[in-house]
């Protein structure tokens, strides 16, 4: 209610221009798996100029003076950011646990092999 109606018309356009394209939903990652998301995810990465570094140790997250993130290092290299997005052990392989990490739950998975549906699902 508080934003334009031509944002959300574009919105819809994206999603009306989506359905159909792939099968009868606008997202694609159902249609070829999970291993859609990470695809996708460096793609759009790659289009915006960013870096995506996979399984990569690093040694230090960089601040500037202001406290804000401005890169990662692994010896002598240094990739610059304002955002670095990882999974919660680096954080602790660096230090900063006690600063940074923040538990708010945790994610269970399981794979269960059944006779019979679930009810109501």
């Amino acid at each position: 209610m508080n934003r334009s109606a031509e944002e959300t018309i574009d919105k819809i356009l994206v999603y009306m221009d989506s359905h159909g394209r792939y099968g009868d939903s606008p997202f694609i990652y159902p249609v070829y798996g999970l291993g859609g998301i990470p695809e996708g995810f460096s793609r759009m990465c790659a289009i915006f100029g960013g870096t995506f570094m996979l399984n990569t140790d690093i040694e230090e997250i960089l601040f500037g003076e202001d406290g804000k993130v401005t890169g990662v290092r692994k010896g002598e290299e240094v990739a610059k950011c304002n955002k670095v997005i990882c999974d919660p052990s680096y954080i602790v392989k660096v230090g900063l646990k006690d600063k940074y990490l923040n538990t708010v739950g945790k994610i269970i998975r399981c794979i269960c092999i059944m006779d019979k549906p679930i009810p109501k699902t």
